[in-house]
């Protein structure tokens, strides 16, 4: 009978012990970004892709992506200078640079991408309302539209910057 106790309690010893080691143990890929949290706040962040250990039950772990993403803005309504309403359909192209205050200030990916949207929203509604319609759709001069589009990039860019987001680049797809 204590034979049988004995190898029962050695059993269970094993099992716990097997499973702290593995709770320990997480792997961070080539193409992300780690972040070990305990109790709500960052205690170290990785970028370096292999195995690393985390004290179990008490941490979690937290994957960002490291590549640049494609966030689609719906088409919004924005009005010229010359009081005509335009219809703009854009996108930005954005990664995650700073991932300790892209977690402290966003937290996911979601929030990150609801963000963008305001913050470009608000970007094209500035630039474009001192703008006339003409000077917005001018086809023969397409230099212009890259300034256009310059210009928005780099207002939505230095806000980013203060989420732990580097914005690539914002394109607009379509005027109507």
């Amino acid at each position: 009978m204590k034979k049988k106790f004995s190898a029962i309690a050695l059993g269970v010893i094993a099992a716990v012990a097997v499973i702290c080691l593995a709770s320990s143990m997480y792997t961070v890929q080539e193409n992300e970004y780690a972040c070990t949290v305990r109790f709500s706040k960052i205690i170290s962040t990785t970028d370096e892709a292999g195995l690393h250990f985390k004290v179990p039950f008490l941490d979690s772990v937290k994957v960002f992506p490291k590549a640049t993403m494609l966030y689609d803005i719906s088409p919004s309504e924005v009005l010229t200078s010359d009081k005509q309403n335009m219809t703009v359909d854009s996108y930005v192209l954005w990664q995650i640079r700073d991932p300790l205050l892209f977690y402290q200030s966003l937290g996911s990916l979601s929030v990150a991408e609801q963000r963008l949207d305001a913050i470009t929203y608000n970007a094209l509604k500035t630039l474009m309302g001192t703008l006339a319609q003409s000077d917005i759709i001018n086809q023969e001069d397409g230099a212009s539209r890259n300034d256009i589009y310059a210009g928005i990039a780099q207002d939505v860019s230095e806000i980013a910057t203060n989420y732990g987001i580097d914005v690539v680049d914002v394109k607009i797809k379509r005027f109507d």
